[in-house]
């Protein structure tokens, strides 16, 4: 950790260690933790103090700055402030409190419609011609690695870096299973594929021009060359520029709102099985891999067919439904 003048740097070097030794890679908070090291030095304070008219200036979003910077200061703090209670090291500790993220234009995702994801597929399926937009350079596998990267993206909800380090011997052909190693908070989990998806990815690697090993990666745009994140979203900009897909409101169009597309339609999908909208979203929660139904709620919001009908159902269901509609999370770059 970076040196700390602050009277609390005994205190943060103690909070930081505990940190890391419960298993939080926790490199995002040094960073907090150094800005508020110097924010109370310069402040001239000797004694350690921990109240609200200290912290909450420290919180105050500075010009061009993104309400996701401010949620994760106040993260930071919190929890170095249940630290300091638990240990009892000051008798007044101002625990922040959960900071609404709804409402923040920057981070709304684009909800693509059916139609946009058809046009896309055969963009991909029937390129032909280099010299419209979206042109692929002339490596062997280009065209047909990402044109099954956007296929997995789409049917599955995965994350681009998953798909991405998808390897052979991740993929069950008999159990129509993937098996992801490493995602996400060192999460590992098992993701069902449809019957369509394992004959998409079977006529992928028919067409691939080289054999592809059971300890290789999937996705090659020759041999020995894999395929990267820049690869994909790169051609699949361009795809959309090709299509004509524009931007709605102040959504921005990006490969990851794939995989929000793909929660939407599941939520609304089980809504139409499923009665207990709590039993929808822990299905959603465990399959995408979120860390808890929190970060899977928030699809509430982009599902204005079922809404009104679901917050009846939350109000009957939940005791949970104010931190849905009050204070829901907001959608990250990376979920």
């Amino acid at each position: 950790m970076r040196e700390l003048i602050s009277p609390w740097s005994q205190h943060m070097h103690s909070f930081y260690e505990y940190k890391r030794l419960c298993g939080y890679k926790y490199e995002r908070a040094e960073s907090v933790l150094y800005m508020f090291d110097r924010y109370y030095a310069e402040l001239g304070i000797k004694e350690l103090r921990f109240s609200r008219d200290i912290i909450e200036p420290f919180l105050y979003l500075k010009p061009g700055e993104r309400i996701g910077t401010q949620t994760g200061k106040a993260s930071t703090l919190r929890q170095f402030g249940k630290y300091l209670f638990i240990n009892e090291i000051i008798d007044d500790v101002y625990i922040i409190p959960p900071i609404s993220r709804r409402g923040e234009k920057e981070y709304i995702p684009y909800i693509y419609e059916k139609g946009e994801l058809i046009d896309i597929i055969e963009y991909f399926e029937n390129y032909e011609i280099s010299d419209i937009p979206g042109g692929f350079k002339p490596l062997p596998n280009t065209l047909n690695a990402v044109t099954i990267a956007v296929k997995i993206l789409m049917s599955t909800g995965m994350r681009l870096g998953e798909v991405v380090n998808l390897k052979m011997n991740n993929i069950d052909f008999d159990n129509n299973l993937f098996y992801i190693d490493t995602a996400k908070n060192d999460n590992q989990r098992i993701v069902p594929i449809s019957e369509t998806l394992k004959h998409e990815i079977t006529g992928y690697l028919f067409k691939t021009p080289f054999n592809i090993g059971k300890n290789d990666f999937l996705l090659y745009v020759d041999y020995g060359n894999r395929i990267s994140n820049y690869n994909i979203s790169y051609y699949f900009k361009k795809a959309l520029e090709a299509c004509g897909i524009k931007q709605r409101n102040e959504c921005r169009k990006r490969i990851h709102d794939l995989r929000h597309t793909f929660a939407v339609m599941s939520l609304t999908q089980l809504q139409h099985t499923e009665e207990n909208i709590n039993l929808s979203l822990s299905y959603l929660s465990t399959y995408l891999g979120h860390k808890s139904i929190y970060e899977t709620q928030k699809y509430i919001w982009l599902t204005p067919v079922l809404f009104k009908d679901i917050k009846g159902k939350m109000e009957n269901y939940s005791q949970f439904i104010m931190d849905i509609f009050d204070e829901g999370e907001k959608f990250d770059e990376e979920d």
